[in-house]
């Protein structure tokens, strides 16, 4: 124990601590090639994301270190649920950085879910609860995060929620890049584009639908200045006849120009 103590000392405690959490927590979730991200924050850099998260790094350093939860899932969290806006409200209610609904934020202790310390640290004691709910699987624990853990209950896994199924693909994407691992964010998909519900396999090899880019009409013509000059139908060749017999004439030539 002496000389465990003594290497975590020279390794210093957040990595000696991060090297003792179960790999699933440390390591990276396996995600099909073709994974397609549809939130704006999913689609940052690893670099971006980190001074987004920079305001808050000791609040998530300080509760992942006290309720055991990977500091990258916490950071791949808020990045989804806020992309690290302290103020965010959803017309649901949940609200902070971590969209809490108020029922959560009750459950685990959360007075202010917009003050930032107490909604990081609320956010985090649920996700540890889920995790051993979840006995470790970590897409059933995001997905729980999202839509409830009787859902995932009831599914037996992720819930075939369209809702429910980017979330977990954009979290778990941004969990990767965050540990490292090499993720080039895909062209995203809206969620009209997604066809028929099926039940929701994180490690699926069926690439999801792709909404194609529909080509735009070609632009009108601009306008252009008007060279045609229309000849008058009383322009003649020879002299006009004057008075009654010259305006018999140019109705002969012209009777759409008179009243009937």
């Amino acid at each position: 124990m002496t000389m465990m103590r003594a290497r975590l000392a020279q390794l210093g405690w957040g990595l000696g601590w991060l090297l003792m959490l179960p790999l699933t927590w440390a390591g990276t979730i396996e995600l099909p090639a073709n994974t397609v991200v549809s939130h704006f924050c999913a689609r940052l850099s690893a670099k971006d994301l980190d001074q987004r998260a920079q305001p808050y790094q000791t609040a998530i350093q300080k509760y992942a270190a006290e309720y055991q939860v990977s500091e990258a899932v916490i950071k791949a969290v808020i990045a989804i649920e806020s992309c690290y806006n302290q103020q965010a409200e959803s017309p649901k209610g949940a609200q902070g950085l971590m969209q809490l609904i108020p029922e959560t934020a009750e459950r685990f202790g959360v007075v202010d879910s917009m003050n930032s310390q107490q909604n990081i640290k609320g956010g985090t004691r649920y996700l540890a609860w889920l995790w051993k709910r979840f006995d470790g699987d970590l897409p059933k624990v995001l997905a729980a995060y999202n839509a409830g853990e009787g859902r995932v209950d009831q599914y037996q896994g992720i819930p075939p929620y369209r809702e429910t199924q980017a979330y977990v693909r954009n979290v778990l994407f941004v969990h990767n890049k965050l540990v490292g691992m090499d993720a080039t964010p895909k062209q995203p998909v809206l969620p009209d584009s997604i066809g028929l519900i099926q039940p929701a396999v994180v490690n699926s090899n069926t690439p999801p639908a792709i909404l194609r880019p529909v080509g735009l009409a070609p632009l009108a013509p601009a306008p252009r200045r008007v060279v045609t000059v229309f000849q008058s139908p009383f322009k003649l060749t020879r002299p006009a006849k004057p008075g009654r017999a010259g305006l018999l004439a140019n109705k002969a030539r012209a009777p759409q120009l008179y009243k009937q």
